[in-house]
């Protein structure tokens, strides 16, 4: 089980680096790693839970939040009457829309506890990699497009990839864009 403790925070130096592509085929202490991302995200949302654990709500978990500098990150969220509850494994955004969108909000983030912010995000994106759906427990290949929401928490967790955290591209010139 991943606790609150095995997620690093902002000033560790995993946080920092671009992860490592898997290969394939993606091996089960992967898949199973990213199972209990899923499983931490999903037990962060449950108020009983959070509280016995002391966890924070989270959508998204990268591995490198958990000192893993591998590409994949796990989303567990409902929008629109869809459920994303999902792991990435090498995601590559092939397409972005030039519209810009945030979260009205602001975003946070499970490794940066102290702070939140708006940060500006494509509205629609279309991206390639291996999913394993944890509705059907499949793992494909698979092109999708994400816009709203389901997009901007994407790309958060994307930029965890690269070395990349939402402090980094915060902005306060967000008045001539959509908020979500």
């Amino acid at each position: 089980m991943i606790k609150e403790k095995d997620i690093i925070k902002d000033g560790h130096p995993t946080l920092r680096l671009k992860a490592e592509p898997l290969e394939y085929p993606i091996k089960k202490d992967i898949i199973k790693k990213g199972i209990q991302m899923l499983e931490y995200l999903k037990m962060s949302q449950d108020d009983e839970l959070s509280k016995k654990y002391n966890m924070r709500a989270g959508v998204g978990l990268a591995a490198p939040q958990i000192n893993i500098s591998k590409r994949f990150f796990a989303l567990y969220f409902s929008f629109s009457n869809i459920d994303y509850k999902m792991v990435i494994f090498n995601p590559e955004i092939i397409a972005e829309s030039v519209e810009m969108i945030y979260l009205g909000g602001g975003e946070g983030c499970l490794s940066v506890p102290e702070k939140s912010g708006h940060v500006l995000r494509h509205k629609k994106i279309k991206v390639k990699a291996t999913i394993y759906d944890a509705l059907t427990k499949k793992i494909e290949d698979k092109t999708i497009t994400l816009s709203g929401y389901p997009a901007i928490v994407f790309q958060h967790e994307y930029d965890h990839l690269n070395g990349i955290l939402f402090t980094d591209k915060l902005t306060d010139n967000v008045l001539e864009y959509e908020a979500i």
